[in-house]
């Protein structure tokens, strides 16, 4: 289901004009029948499950059935059937009614404030392109000049880093004419302030040679040369000077940016600028050290994820990735820590948990910093979870990096590297116009109607639903939505389902039959796994489609944020129409942005999160 269109739903080449569809589900088309037999066993136990016909619950007849309304756990040919099964179904039924009342009541973004220590430099998802054209607008029909000449309009909120808006200026058709206007909107100054020194750094060095090169590399590298210092701290100085209006110019129209909250990054900018970065120095910041006390005092699930992860790769690959945890490099070409003399200032921040409470707030407030701003130490702070090679697809990395490469370093970085030549020239040609926004998600609607701002094409939400109901955000952005255009959309995404649905984890708690059957599938296809690469190859064998609905219908029941909760479980078809909204319903077709979900064993480098789904809402046809 994270397959692109014309592609194989195995290998992922191109489809040839002879191709072997799946022969029980109308969705599944692979190049040739030994790409279709390899993906039998999984692909049987997912999306067959999901798009394919149901067998009845009660006659046992596969064929058209409808969902029980009421579990959304089994399926009847007609209401005949339904009725006959029952005596022996309402048990099962008004279980799973109450796990659902359970999960509401206990639903773990309820319990969860406050601010994460550790900003988002690198992105906690895959990148994604916001346009997708191709699938969406010119789909199915001849563009016209009208089309490809069309300006759009994306909201990124709780947007992180750069990623998706460098994936999708790289990713526009060459015919394509018009202008991208993003609106980058998250509550994250360090993430933010990084975000806006990369802009200025591609428009102020947009003549130097290598500059996207350098630029990949302060992106993701602990240590950077004396050239990518400089010009960070040339960068610095000049920003640190700048009014909103300066900036705008000096970016010639690219950030766009209020003077009060320029005024916070600026302090970030400051506390960057004060480092001492020189790694032979001993008054330096040392991020190597730093790093490697942060894992070593950090939590036994986080030493466990690294260990899980690591099993599960390949020999060669395991040996790559164990020795960038060490080093932690992201450069064009292998070279020895040693000999990169600086440390890179831009991979530090506040520790947010240190002085959020001191100054009596359960979330960072950008206005803290400008008070007794020497009181804040600026230390590395990357999650230890979290690397490049999670941010990009490895299947298209591998796909548009030509040639062979010393490393999964070197090769990463040429592509990251490609798409920022990309995205330098889309911004040299005047086309990418990015409004900068520092305010919470919950107060975005009076910021764009106090700035006149125009609808959008597409809200992204990045994983805000994993601390804002889905109710709550789309009665946010549904009125940002542009009505007329039928393919504007809000995405949402959750990271955590898994943690409010215990059984959806195919680990303790799930019944030791369908365990072993889990087991017994994964090793048909993967004979020689070791037991810790079958404890993460699973999840591609799990289908919890209907874990995810009873977490839908818990989560909408839950209410919050002013939205009040519910006394009684909200069917799924209610779920669908939230807040007046359409879902794209994941059981009956494809998302069109984001994966509902992504297979896990294709991409063991980039390790999607298995809890990850993604949820599309339309505007309603009239």
């Amino acid at each position: 289901m994270d397959v692109q269109p014309g592609r194989c739903w195995c290998c992922e080449k191109i489809l040839p004009e002879d191709t072997a569809p799946c022969d029980r589900c109308p969705m599944a088309v692979y190049c040739c029948t030994q790409c279709r037999d390899r993906d039998n066993v999984r692909h049987s136990a997912m999306e067959c499950e999901m798009f394919g016909e149901k067998k009845c619950s009660s006659c046992s007849t596969l064929g058209k059935t409808r969902m029980c309304s009421a579990c959304n756990s089994a399926w009847y040919c007609n209401a005949d059937c339904q009725r006959r099964d029952f005596p022996a179904h309402k048990k099962t039924c008004r279980e799973i009614l109450a796990s659902i009342k359970q999960i509401s009541s206990n639903l773990s973004r309820l319990k969860r404030h406050g601010y994460d220590d550790f900003p988002e430099y690198f992105g906690n998802t895959m990148a994604v392109d916001f346009l997708q054209l191709e699938n969406n607008e010119w789909s199915g029909k001849s563009v016209g000049k009208k089309q490809l000449g069309r300006d759009y309009h994306v909201l990124s909120a709780g947007c992180g880093d750069l990623c998706n808006t460098v994936l999708t200026a790289a990713s526009l058709p060459n015919k394509y004419q018009g202008k991208l206007h993003v609106t980058l909107n998250d509550l994250d100054l360090f993430v933010m302030a990084r975000n806006v020194l990369f802009l200025f750094m591609l428009v102020r060095f947009a003549e130097t040679e290598d500059i996207a090169s350098s630029l990949t590399t302060i992106w993701y590298s602990l240590h950077i040369s004396k050239r990518e210092y400089d010009l960070i701290k040339t960068s610095l100085a000049e920003l640190i000077r700048m009014s909103a209006r300066q900036l705008h110019d000096a970016t010639k129209g690219l950030v766009s940016v209020l003077d009060e909250e320029l005024g916070y990054l600026r302090q970030v900018w400051k506390g960057w600028q004060s480092l001492e970065c020189r790694r032979d120095n001993r008054a330096a910041i040392n991020l190597a050290q730093q790093r490697k006390d942060m894992f070593e005092n950090s939590d036994q699930a986080i030493k466990g994820s690294r260990s899980k992860y690591l099993a599960c790769l390949n020999a060669n690959d395991r040996k790559q990735m164990e020795k960038w945890f060490e080093h932690g490099l992201f450069l064009p070409c292998e070279a020895n820590q040693r000999d990169i003399p600086f440390d890179n200032p831009t991979l530090t921040a506040i520790e947010a948990s240190k002085f959020t409470a001191q100054f009596g707030s359960p979330q960072l407030q950008p206005s803290v910093l400008l008070h007794d701003y020497d009181l804040f130490v600026y230390r590395y702070l990357m999650s230890p979870r979290k690397t490049p090679f999670a941010v990009w697809d490895c299947l298209r990395v591998k796909e548009h990096t030509s040639g062979s490469h010393s490393s999964w370093m070197v090769m990463y970085h040429k592509y990251v590297t490609n798409l920022m030549q990309k995205f330098k020239s889309f911004i040299h040609e005047g086309r990418l116009l990015i409004r900068v926004s520092l305010t919470s998600c919950l107060d975005f609607p009076r910021h764009h109607q106090s700035l006149q701002m125009p609808n959008y094409d597409r809200i992204f939400t990045s994983n805000l639903a994993d601390y804002i109901c889905f109710a709550k955000l789309l009665q946010i952005f549904k009125p940002l939505l542009k009505s007329s255009n039928s393919y504007s959309v809000v995405v949402t995404e959750i990271m955590y389902f898994y943690l409010n649905v215990p059984d959806a984890y195919p680990g303790k708690t799930l019944p030791e039959p369908q365990r072993r059957k889990l087991v017994l599938d994964c090793i048909q296809d993967f004979p020689a796994l070791t037991p810790a690469q079958i404890q993460n190859k699973i999840f591609d064998y799990h289908n919890t489609t209907s874990h995810f609905l009873r977490y839908l219908r818990a989560e909408i029941m839950a209410g919050g944020f002013d939205i009040p909760a519910l006394q009684d479980v909200p069917s799924f078809e209610s779920v669908k129409k939230c807040q007046g909204m359409q879902m794209r319903d994941f059981q009956k077709e494809l998302n069109k942005f984001v994966p509902f979900q992504h297979r896990w064993n294709v991409r063991s480098l980039t390790s999607p999160p298995p809890g990850c789904r993604a949820v599309e809402w339309l505007l309603p046809k009239e």
